[in-house]
């Protein structure tokens, strides 16, 4: 008697449990060591000859492989079963499909936490304008199908309009602008809607008190209010960002039914990142804090794949700063891997430097590689290494409430400096299979 699992699951390992990846209907299912010991051991010998099937130490186990099987997860065989391939993952190899242009570091706000030190006085730019139309242009040719203007305020780069025009005109998917909004007038307006551009923005408060704080400008928040109602009246696609600090972590509730009485969608506000002015302890929220990595996970064929192979987030993305730096994340300000004044798109993105980036997995993440979840949950690198005291590019995740090395969540650990042991002999399978899934975002 054979078993094996059905060709559309996969066994994923971790340092004290396992887990099995359900790629047909999306669920990981939690296991022990002795069932991770069992598979395993599945995979090329009889089932008589790893359990002697009379006996009372054998039946947890076969009453786990009788279970999996009722849940569709795999199957025994009488004889030797055909040796089947597992379903073809996609080929996940990634092309460049975003790109962020830091046009201008030059910004009428002076953001307490701004990524880049933008402000009224910073003036590193250094990237001509026929740079950057050609830039658009290569980073089409390349695959890009986004593009987003940022800054600084990239409304403060002059000739923004042309940059948009020339997107718009290869045929760029997506075209959005981020701005702090405070600048826009009634012919942006129409231009927005002549050339299909999305608007992106950061609100930091119902009131201009804590807004106008936050951005270090007065009169900010009436100006970005005023921008949002003439953008929405106009049926021009919004998105609002929210960004939380201890300046204004108690307007959380109020900036969500802000948005919610604007009939914008909004993502659940997200923390300071550490990078530029941001990397400061002391403007972090004492209270407030991103949501824990916990269950449930999703996955499918393309994510699994991807997750195995390449960063989930960093993958077919680049940014490019206003001096021309080319960085993987404009987070990412440390991974400088090329600059475009001295170097073509095409010979930086197919360079050792960027692949690296983009191959980088939580295989090779402190903590995450000893995890059998690696492949279903986020990752935010830049995050990872700003939060780290070190400033390890391969930090393990911040946030996760979850310790591979004793199983255990709501126990958040810092890798060992050696993995622990594997037992000699692995525990019996329980008899209690946790199945950790959730049905796709719409």
């Amino acid at each position: 008697m054979f078993y094996r699992l059905q060709k559309y699951c996969h066994l994923v390992p971790g340092a004290n449990r396992g887990a099995i990846y359900n790629l047909q209907t999306g669920k990981v299912f939690s296991i022990n060591k002795g069932a991770v010991h069992l598979l395993s051991q599945c995979e090329h010998t009889a089932v008589e000859d790893i359990l002697a099937p009379e006996t009372e130490k054998s039946k947890p186990y076969l009453n786990f492989l009788d279970q999996i099987s009722a849940m569709g997860l795999g199957s025994l065989y009488l004889d030797t079963p055909p040796e089947t391939p597992a379903e073809p993952l996609p080929d996940q190899s990634p092309t460049l499909e975003f790109i962020w242009l830091e046009l201008t570091s030059r910004c009428n706000n002076q953001c307490q936490h701004c990524y880049a030190s933008s402000g009224p006085a910073v003036t590193d730019d250094g990237v001509p304008h026929e740079r950057w139309l050609a830039l658009i242009t290569e980073a089409r040719q390349e695959g890009a199908t986004g593009l987003q203007l940022i800054g600084g305020e990239p409304l403060l780069y002059p000739r923004w309009k042309e940059l948009v025009q020339r997107a718009h005109s290869e045929g760029y998917e997506v075209i959005e602008i981020f701005t702090n909004a405070t600048l826009i007038d009634d012919a942006d307006i129409a231009f927005f809607q002549q050339y299909n551009v999305c608007i992106a923005t950061t609100i930091y408060a119902d009131n201009a008190a804590t807004h106008d704080l936050v951005t270090k400008h007065e009169g900010s928040f009436a100006k970005t209010m005023s921008a949002v109602e003439k953008i929405l009246a106009a049926d021009i696609p919004l998105r609002v960002a929210a960004i939380i600090m201890k300046a204004n972590e108690h307007e959380v509730d109020n900036i969500i039914k802000l948005c919610t009485d604007l009939g914008v969608y909004t993502a659940p506000p997200d923390v300071v990142r550490p990078t530029g002015r941001g990397d400061d302890h002391e403007i972090l929220p004492e209270s407030y804090t991103r949501p824990p990595i916990k269950p449930p996970f999703f996955t499918d064929p393309e994510s699994f794949a991807k997750a195995r192979k390449y960063h989930t987030c960093l993958a077919g993305r680049l940014a490019v700063t206003s001096t021309g730096e080319i960085i993987p994340c404009i987070f990412a300000r440390s991974q400088v891997c090329g600059n475009i004044l001295t170097a073509s798109l095409k010979d930086v993105l197919h360079g050792q430097k960027v692949q690296n980036i983009w191959q980088t997995t939580k295989d090779q993440v402190a903590k995450c590689r000893d995890c059998e979840y690696r492949y279903a949950c986020t990752d935010c690198r830049p995050h990872a290494q700003g939060s780290d005291p070190g400033k390890k590019w391969l930090a393990c995740t911040k946030g996760c409430a979850y310790n591979p090395y004793t199983g255990k969540w709501d126990e958040e650990a810092a890798p060992p400096n050696e993995p622990p042991a594997a037992p000699q002999a692995a525990a019996p399978p329980t008899s209690r299979i946790c199945p950790y899934g959730k049905k796709r975002p719409q």
